[in-house]
């Protein structure tokens, strides 16, 4: 009799492993989520790619809504350049520098928190530029509004985040529900959106007789990308973790409406930044772990022989190659 319940209670945390590894693990799903395919290291584009959809061919849903819409390859392509560059480049002097992507995108980590409102903020930027720019087919000018002063009038193309919004929640399903893997994807993925809505300004024009602002006019922008992507930076670092069987809708209080959630504890980068460049002395010993640097030389184009062209009006510069002293990690 003792026996069996021993096994019984051995299935039982068999059972309940195997339950928390699904709940907490990508490993379990069918096909890669957008975010994934964005940051793949394998899913390299080739010339012919530039103007298709042929890199979402893994992804049934995406992949229809692609070819339908003229414009939209290239906007799509466009969402996953400034995905991965601006990862790059945010993280350049980090101790993860949003290298060996894959890997981060098995597990609900901090880099995986990151990756997917970065592919989703990058989404919806591109789709709202693109429907000012006229360039994607079926949207147009933002909406204007009223006026909220006498000093200035709606007018111009601005970029359109109404349309932007709900086409991105619609392409990444994100009105889908699920299990609690799903539902975090899903938070992630909507910060990522909030982020660009709250870059949304208002920028004018004056237009009058020898400059003056006789006439105020004014649209609504979005703010540069690189704008966007610090504030996702600065909300990696103060991501918060929670346990796979939290609610997520339990985390979406005044404290947790601009923080990543992430399930797993990120893995020790100090092997990975060997070699790494250094950019002052505090970087260097965070991201050398300790290990100290060594110079090495590199060349870099710098502006020189730089000139004022009073018919232009302008400052007319050559680029030279010059030798520059840079510090990397042991």
């Amino acid at each position: 009799m003792l026996y069996f319940v021993l096994v019984l209670l051995l299935m039982n945390v068999f059972s309940t492993t195997e339950e928390s590894d699904r709940s907490t693990s990508l490993k379990s799903q069918r096909k890669k989520p957008f975010a994934a395919l964005v940051f793949s290291n394998t899913n390299n584009l080739t010339p012919s790619d530039k103007k298709s959809c042929q890199w979402l061919s893994r992804l049934k849903h995406q992949s229809k809504i692609c070819w339908k819409r003229r414009g939209l390859p290239e906007v799509l392509l466009n969402a996953r350049n400034l995905s991965i560059t601006h990862c790059q480049s945010q993280f350049e002097f980090d101790q993860w520098n949003c290298s060996k992507r894959e890997f981060f995108l098995k597990k609900i980590y901090r880099e995986t928190a990151l990756m997917y409102s970065m592919a989703s903020s990058a989404v919806m930027f591109s789709v709202a530029r693109a429907c000012s720019e006229g360039t994607l087919a079926g949207c147009r000018c933002g909406d204007h509004g009223k006026p909220q002063n006498a000093s200035w009038q709606w007018g111009g193309c601005g970029d359109n985040s109404k349309f932007a919004k709900k086409f991105t929640k619609k392409f990444l399903q994100l009105k889908k529900r699920g299990d609690g893997l799903n539902s975090i994807i899903k938070y992630n993925s909507e910060l990522g959106i909030k982020v660009v809505l709250e870059n949304e300004e208002v920028v004018c024009r004056c237009h009058g007789v020898s400059g003056t602002c006789t006439v105020k006019i004014c649209w609504k922008k979005i703010r540069s990308f690189d704008v966007i992507s610090k504030q996702l930076k600065a909300m990696y670092y103060s991501a918060l973790q929670i346990q796979p069987e939290n609610s997520i809708r339990s985390m979406k209080g005044d404290k947790s409406a601009r923080q990543l959630l992430f399930f797993e504890s990120s893995p020790n980068f100090c092997l990975t930044t060997a070699n790494r460049h250094c950019n002052s002395t505090e970087n260097c010993a965070t991201l050398c772990c300790g290990r100290g640097t060594y110079p090495t030389q590199i060349v870099v184009d710098s502006k020189c022989n730089c000139r004022w062209r009073k018919q232009h009006f302008d400052v007319q510069c050559d680029y030279c190659k010059l030798n520059r002293t840079i510090l990397r990690c042991r």
